[in-house]
């Protein structure tokens, strides 16, 4: 019996002995040192110069003071019936009708009626703008300069489709760029750098030509109109804030 509990002592004796090996093991294993983090970030850009192809052209009509309102009405439609044969692409066509009135030593005095009528070209042929002032400058001649005609905006920009063309190429540049940087820093730190953030953003700036001008009717010997067109390049860019973690 006494040589029988002294195995069963032994067996535990060992057995307690295995498992707190496991155990130092285990902690040992836990206190080791972890690996470091750096963490590094930058900013790249890529960007580049595209000539723009869409003229934006905002033209306001505005008549002489007319008798009645349909003589204001009749004529605001027969310029724009004039402008929607030229087949070209525009927003707008809204038109206002309003009494003339001034004040004259302090009393409000009212002749006649006016209206305003806008338009917004998008033109991809510069030679389209030419065509607008052209037409309106002969309709002023048939309705007895009845009417003016002011450009009240007028800006280069790139087509929608274009640009989101150039702006993807860009993307797709950048994220090439900051895979090789990461690469780059890799070799640099001699730890494996992973990117972590990529937050793109674009920009582009636009070109103005005018802020406003007017146009009344063109003598016989200067028919010819030429319109400005445009001088530089626009600047696309899109820039890259990134963010590498490297073990």
């Amino acid at each position: 019996m006494y040589r029988h509990l002294y195995r069963v002592l032994i067996f535990l004796g060992i057995t307690g002995l295995f498992f707190g090996l496991i155990k130092d093991l285990a902690n040992a294993e836990t206190k080791k040192p972890q690996p470091k983090i750096t963490t590094v970030s930058t900013s790249l850009k890529e960007k580049k110069e595209v000539v723009p192809n869409l003229l934006k052209l905002a033209i306001e009509i505005s008549t002489q003071p007319l008798p009645k309102e349909v003589d204001v009405i009749n004529l605001l439609g027969a310029i724009d019936k004039k402008i929607k044969g030229l087949g070209l692409n525009y927003q707008g066509g809204r038109y206002n009708l309003y009494k003339h009135c001034q004040w004259i030593e302090n009393q409000q005095i009212c002749d006649g009626y006016k209206g305003n009528l806008s338009y917004l070209f998008e033109l991809k042929d510069l030679n389209d703008q030419t065509k607008v002032y052209s037409l309106l400058n002969e309709v002023k001649k048939d309705y007895g300069n009845t009417f003016e005609f002011s450009v009240t905006n007028s800006y280069w920009s790139i087509a929608e489709k274009d640009l989101e063309a150039v702006i993807e190429g860009l993307k797709l540049n950048l994220i090439t760029k900051a895979m090789k940087f990461a690469e780059k820093v890799s070799n640099t730190l001699n730890k494996t750098c992973y990117i972590t953030t990529l937050n793109l953003d674009q920009r582009n700036e636009g070109i103005i030509i005018q802020k406003a001008f007017s146009l009344k009717s063109f003598p016989e010997e200067k028919e010819k109109i030429e319109a400005p067109s445009p001088k530089r390049e626009q600047t696309i860019e899109v820039s890259a804030y990134v963010v590498l973690s490297c073990f």
